[in-house]
């Protein structure tokens, strides 16, 4: 699968530069420090987030400029340690419950329990870009809508026991996420600019499937946030 990832994203960087000479088109890279933690809607905190992630995305961005100031945004990421805690408050002491019951049916956990869930994405984002006239060298945009299609290539769990294992057959393969954010460019060149901004990522497709027979953990929907601080280039 990581195989298949990366050659993804060669294809996709390779397909960007293509056309990053046409009129109107513009094409750079980033790179992501991010903060991620998992939420839960189950009732009576019965499962609830515990503890966040430091993550970190890289990728190629572009840009079509429909008007000056107004353009459709694609791209493609490659994104590390996405997840956070999440902390299993209705086990019972007494029951011996199976957490990974597709990945590791003989990990038994009973009692309040802890995962920390780490998950890598290709990520597939779309949106629209919104940004000022020139002032000086500054311009200053938002993204919103921002939508983003995750493809899972690895997710493993670790446990307050200190296990730790692959839970890919117990996490969904897809990720959808809807997501805004803004920031500012630094125009270094006629060509060239320096961009950096914060934008907010909030899941929108279950990513844990308990299949524990404890309709507290089974019924519930989990999905993972995120805050990314991103640094890039645009040419």
């Amino acid at each position: 699968m990581k195989k298949i990832a990366l050659t993804l994203v060669f294809a996709a960087f390779c397909f960007l530069a293509a056309f990053s000479q046409d009129e109107g088109f513009r094409f750079g890279f980033h790179a992501s420090p991010s903060f991620t933690w998992m939420a839960n809607n189950s009732d009576n905190k019965a499962v609830e987030a515990d503890g966040a992630n430091f993550a970190f995305k890289f990728g190629a961005i572009g840009e079509n400029y429909f008007r000056e100031n107004y353009a459709i945004k694609f791209g493609i990421n490659m994104s590390f340690n996405q997840g956070g805690g999440l902390l299993f408050n209705s086990i019972p002491d007494s029951t011996n419950v199976a957490l990974f019951n597709d990945s590791q049916p003989e990990t038994l956990s009973n009692g309040v329990t802890k995962a920390k869930f780490n998950y890598q994405y290709i990520e597939i984002p779309f949106g629209l870009k919104m940004r000022t006239n020139e002032m000086g060298s500054m311009r200053y945009f938002a993204e919103i809508p921002l939508i983003t299609l995750g493809i899972n290539v690895a997710a493993r769990a670790k446990l307050d026991d200190g296990n730790s294992f692959r839970v890919g057959k117990d996490t969904g393969i897809f990720q959808l996420s809807w997501g805004l954010g803004g920031g500012a460019e630094y125009a270094i060149s006629e060509s060239t600019s320096i961009t950096a901004g914060l934008f907010f990522q909030s899941g929108i497709i279950n990513t844990y499937f308990g299949k524990t027979n404890l309709d507290s953990i089974d019924d519930t929907k989990t999905i993972v946030n995120g805050i990314d601080i991103r640094i890039g280039v645009l040419f």
